[in-house]
């Protein structure tokens, strides 16, 4: 899970990594397929296997891509921080729902980040607003560290927070806000979404170009405290494993 899209994917072997090295001018980046252990909803004690695609791009320091992150576009520097916009996927996981339960639509979200780089590793913060499906705000605060270990070995780890307004809490489990219904400016409510979490990735070179990735991660649902018929686990464990190609290469 990564940026409240509750996925598992920070592929931190692949990006995190880069703390110690940027990426180089002009475009490269990082193909391939992944294999996915992951709750079938949000709020599920039950398990789905799904196959995704593995897609990492970037261009020089300041413009990446990715399926799993988004795509981010650094456009000011200052005082160690940068600032830029920032759009992001939010795929709405609704296997295995009970009767009557809301299925909620995947949902694009743009905003913008603020990130510094520290001594051993990144603080990042998001703030975006859904323009479809939830149409809510939401927004994370992540420490991301990670380098090489070794001749072929890539580690990374990120510890989060994200929240995620009550128009989402109401999409996806139905429990509506206490307060009255807001538009414009974010605001905190009582029946917000919010989870913390932690993830750790891996990755093993195994030619020049090719890397095996592999990363755990456990989100846990600190609110909203409603239960519903959708909502048996706080927990939000994910474990993924694939095959990467690195473009271009050494």
């Amino acid at each position: 899970m990564k940026r409240l899209a509750l996925t598992g994917l920070a592929w931190a072997c692949a990006g995190a990594a880069q703390a110690d090295d940027a990426p180089p001018p002009g475009w490269s980046g990082d193909f391939g397929l992944a294999g996915r252990v992951r709750p079938s909803h949000i709020g599920s004690s039950g398990y789905t296997v799904d196959a995704l695609p593995v897609i990492e791009l970037h261009y020089g320091p300041d413009l990446q891509f990715s399926l799993d992150d988004g795509a981010k576009w650094t456009v000011a520097r200052k005082g160690g921080w940068t600032f830029g916009p920032v759009a992001e996927y939010r795929q709405a996981f609704s296997d295995s729902l009970s009767a009557g339960a809301h299925h909620p639509p995947d949902a694009v979200e743009i905003g913008g980040f603020a990130a510094c780089r520290l001594t051993f590793g990144e603080v990042e913060m998001r703030l975006r607003r859904a323009v479809n499906g939830y149409r809510g705000w939401s927004g994370d605060l992540s420490f991301d560290t990670g380098g090489k270990v070794g001749k072929n070995w890539e580690v990374g780890a990120e510890a989060r927070v994200s929240w995620a307004d009550s128009n989402y809490t109401d999409a996806y489990f139905g429990v509506r806000p206490r307060t009255a219904h807001h538009l414009g400016l974010p605001r905190f409510q009582e029946n917000d979404f919010a989870t913390v979490g932690v993830e750790i990735g891996a990755s093993r070179r195994l030619t020049a170009n090719t890397r095996l990735v592999t990363s755990i991660a456990l989100d846990r649902i600190v609110g909203p405290e409603d239960p519903t018929p959708s909502f048996r686990s706080r927990d939000i464990p994910t474990f993924t494993l694939g095959l990467t190609y690195r473009w271009p290469g050494p």
